[in-house]
């Protein structure tokens, strides 16, 4: 065993760069990354997240628990719909601490729960939520539109006649339809709700990481730099997109966005499990640098 330490998959994310939001990937999406994550753990990390997730009344896993911030948006914690996102100006190709809006974002969002899951002198309610909540997060800042243009609602609000077939939005395309369609297409015998293991497992195949332990700190502004880059790309087609124009992205734009989401998906996985690793590890605190919700 050895350690990579802040080795982000730094080639992962220069191939993905080459080629009021809701819920990123969908939930499939949440569970591939939250299920490959808890595999790149250390033991120390996995016992950890056991732990909390005893005292959880309503998930029995780790990989169900990650979409519950999708759920408590619009119910018990309304205060956390503005964390799912940020949003830039037109102009604004880089991220920092002050496009935040006030009442917080997905930076901002990130730091707070990890420092609430990293610290010990929470209680266990306390640290469970930190850990649903960041799991959340890191799944959500790597989907590309999470980090988008202010006006839309991260393309929401861009409608979308997807591959001929059906009409939808953009930032739906990048959540649900690019992934729901690989998948249907790959397996089709598979029972739909089962579809997501096998896709994980093939992302998992392609993770060079099986004998390696990954130490990653918490840096969500390099990771929306990352999507913002992404989503203002020419192919991505979204920076000119207006909710008055119907785009009509055919296969290529869907091998592209499947190529795009694969690598996302993989990053997400790879930096949740390090950050929780680092936050573990003995002797870690709960100190993470960045903006912080007051």
């Amino acid at each position: 065993m050895f350690a990579w330490r802040v080795v982000l998959l730094a080639g992962l994310a220069a191939v993905g760069l080459q080629s009021s939001p809701a819920e990123a990937y969908g939930r499939d999406g949440h569970r591939i990354v939250c299920e490959l994550a808890y595999r790149l753990m250390t033991d120390a990390a996995r016992a950890e997240v056991d732990r909390l997730m005893t005292a959880d009344r309503i998930y029995e896993t780790f990989p169900e628990s990650c979409s519950w911030a999708d759920i408590v948006r619009g119910t018990i914690i309304r205060e956390s719909a503005p964390w799912h996102y940020t949003g830039q100006d037109r102009d604004d190709r880089t991220i920092d601490e002050e496009d935040c809006a006030e009442e917080g974002c997905i930076i901002s969002a990130i730091n707070m729960h990890a420092e609430q899951f990293a610290n010990r002198a929470n209680d266990v309610e306390t640290r469970l939520q930190g850990l649903k909540f960041l799991a959340h997060w890191i799944g959500d800042i790597h989907q590309p539109l999470h980090v988008s243009i202010e006006g839309d609602r991260g393309g929401n609000d861009i409608p979308v006649l997807w591959r001929g077939e059906r009409y939808t939005n953009l930032h739906r395309v990048w959540d649900s339809e690019i992934i729901l369609d690989y998948m249907s297409e790959t397996w089709p015998w598979v029972p739909e709700r089962e579809r997501w293991r096998y896709f994980m497992e093939e992302l998992a195949a392609d993770i060079p990481l099986a004998h390696s332990t990954v130490y990653t700190e918490v840096d969500p502004i390099a990771w929306a730099q990352e999507s913002h880059d992404i989503v203002r790309s020419r192919d991505f087609g979204y920076v000119w997109a207006r909710p008055e124009n119907t785009l009509e992205p055919g296969d290529a734009y869907y091998e592209r966005g499947l190529r795009i989401s694969r690598q996302r998906l993989q990053l997400a996985a790879v930096r949740l499990a390090g950050v929780m690793n680092t936050l573990t590890e003995p002797g870690a605190g709960g100190s993470v640098a960045g903006p912080a919700l007051d």
